[in-house]
Order: structure tokens, then C-alpha cells, then sequence
């Protein structure tokens, strides 16, 4: 039996045909049923070029296509490497060769110091802003292809800190018992309810997509396609039922934002990658409310995704664990 992640994008589809899907900023660019036609298309687009379980890697920036092709390369059988796009050009040289990325997909503005490193088993560098992605785009719709529960997703690069990157393979298997995870034990989404996709897609963020996707939620990548405090507070006026994933510096300049920036449209900022200071913990529930879920485990074990209830200990930056 296929359980394609992809599946999650053709469901939602067919059933939120004219929900919004995807946004730039205040801009919504495609419903369901649009996104779910692009996305088979750039599928078709990557199957003349590759076979299934090829590699392909992503150095760009938080932008709406960076969620297509995500979906695209599972529609089409394929792993996606979604790599830091901050990291050092040695260090992005060392994952792709490391990956065995046959394709590389570069935000425009890192295009021109990516093609260098083209060679070997790396064929191409792609503009993601340019007309190689548009004729992609623009090819004839495939099926979604056949994947059985170990094939490889998602091929996850740690950040190196102790020596060089490591990938980490993530199953379908693995993405679907994370996204099910997801549902009992961090947070229901609504349809309609939307992610602002201010921090790296590389990580976190981007897998918060799929929970949104399958529940016909809107993702919003903000104009600037980073994190700025006084962008995401306007973003929240704007969009309902607001989900990030967030690092806990980022919570911090949150909550230290002006008083009077409303943040009633948050519902829930997932964050995780770094310790949160227990006076820094206590001013964002304060701040926002009981709206914080710590999470951990999306490298690190990617058999399961541990997470932390909301409920905070007086005494402790911690929640208690539910595993």
C-alpha cells in the first residue's frame, strides 16, 4: 500500500478545493485545487529528469515554491534535501556531495555562488526564480507515484556542531507518525487556520507544513521571508488561528515587541532548538497565553517527535514530557 505523503496535498485537494492554500504576506496565492494542479505538473517536470529516489536538494530562502517542490518531489517519488541556506558555501558543498543531490534548487539570490559547485553526481543548479522553474511548472501532470512506508522522504542535515553535518533519513513512515503525532499530542488545526512560515523551511517549519496541508490550512510565507517582529504582528491581524514554529530567541524579541501589538489571532508557537530561560518562558505565556508547545526530535530521533505539554511548571522552563 502507498502511503505517499503526497496524498495529504491531492486529499486536501479534492475536499478544500477553493480554500486558501498558500500566501505571500496579505497575498493569497493559490487555493487547494490550484496548488494541487502546480504541484503535479512540477512532478511531471522532475520525472523527465529523474528517477525515483533520486535526491534534490533545496538552498533557498522561506518562498511559496520551496512548499511545491517539497510536495513535488515526494508526488514524484524523489527525496528532498532541504539544506540551511545560511550555511557557509564549504558546508553547502559538503551536503550536496554528501547527499548525492542530482539537482539543486537555489533562491535566486544564492543562485550565482551555487553553480560553481555543480559536478559530479549534482547535474544542474536551478533558479527557483527563473525560467527553468516556470518550464517545470509547466509540464504535463503526473500520478502520484507508489511509496511503501521505508522509502526515504526527507533527507535531514544536523547543523555540524560537532563535526560535519550528518543526514538523517526520514521515512514516510517517519513523516506520517509525526504528523499523526502531531494531531494527539501539540495541536488541532482547522481548516482555514494558517502557519507563517517565519523561520527556516529547511527545518521546522517546513515540516509544520504537512499538519497545516492535510487539515487545509493556509501557509504563509511572509513578504521579507524571515522573521521581523512588527511583520509577523501585522501578519496576525490579517490571517486567523495562527500557528509558528519558532526558536526561542525569536519568542523573546516577541514578546519584547510593543504592548500594544495585538496578538490575538496566535493560536500556537511551536518552539525548540535551544534552551528557553525560565523568565523568558513565563513573559511569553504572560505575553501570548497558554499558546506554548516545546518540541524535540525532528533529527535527532526520527522515529518519533517528542514533545512538551502546554501546561509550565511554576518552577521550571520545562513542561512535563508526553511522549
Amino acid at each position: 500500500m502507498s502511503i505517499n505523503i503526497a496524498h495529504l496535498l491531492a486529499r486536501a485537494a479534492r475536499i478544500h478545493p477553493q480554500r486558501p492554500a498558500l500566501a505571500r504576506g496579505e497575498r493569497i496565492l493559490a487555493n487547494y485545487a490550484e496548488l494541487g494542479a502546480r504541484v503535479a505538473r512540477l512532478a511531471g517536470g522532475l520525472t523527465a529528469r529523474l528517477q525515483p529516489n533520486d535526491r534534490v536538494a533545496l538552498v533557498m530562502k522561506n518562498c511559496p515554491a520551496y512548499l511545491e517542490l517539497m510536495f513535488a518531489c515526494w508526488h514524484a517519488g524523489l527525496v528532498v534535501v532541504p539544506i540551511n541556506a545560511k550555511l557557509h558555501p564549504k558546508e553547502l558543498e559538503f551536503i550536496l556531495a554528501d547527499s548525492g543531490a542530482r539537482l539543486c534548487f537555489a533562491s535566486g539570490d544564492l543562485y550565482s555562488a551555487l553553480v560553481p559547485l555543480a559536478g559530479g553526481a549534482l547535474e544542474q543548479v536551478i533558479d527557483a526564480d527563473g525560467p527553468g522553474y516556470a518550464g517545470l511548472c509547466a509540464a504535463a501532470p503526473i500520478a502520484i507515484a507508489p511509496r511503501a512506508a521505508g522509502d526515504a522522504a526527507w533527507l535531514f542535515y544536523t547543523s555540524g556542531t560537532t563535526g560535519r553535518p550528518k543526514g538523517v533519513t526520514l521515512t514516510m513512515r517517519n513523516l506520517m507518525a509525526a504528523l499523526l503525532n502531531y494531531f494527539s499530542d501539540v495541536d488541532a488545526i482547522a481548516p482555514g487556520d494558517a502557519i507563517i512560515h517565519a523561520a527556516p523551511m529547511s527545518h521546522g517549519s517546513g515540516f509544520y507544513m504537512l499538519p497545516h496541508v492535510a487539515h487545509g490550512g493556509l501557509n504563509v510565507v511572509p513578504d521579507s521571508g524571515g522573521f521581523d517582529p512588527a511583520e509577523i504582528y501585522e501578519l496576525l491581524q490579517v490571517h486567523r488561528g495562527v500557528t509558528m514554529f519558532a526558536a526561542p530567541t525569536m519568542v523573546k524579541r516577541l514578546v519584547d515587541h510593543p504592548a500594544a501589538a495585538d496578538s490575538s489571532g496566535l493560536k500556537t508557537i511551536v518552539y525548540g532548538g535551544g534552551p528557553m530561560y525560565v523568565a523568558d518562558c513565563k513573559a511569553a505565556l504572560a505575553r501570548f497565553g497558554n499558546k506554548l508547545v516545546q518540541i524535540y526530535g525532528q533529527g535527532e530521533s526520527p522515529m518519533t517527535i517528542t514533545c512538551l505539554d502546554r501546561a509550565l511548571h511554576a518552577d521550571t522552563a520545562h513542561p512535563r514530557w508526553e511522549q
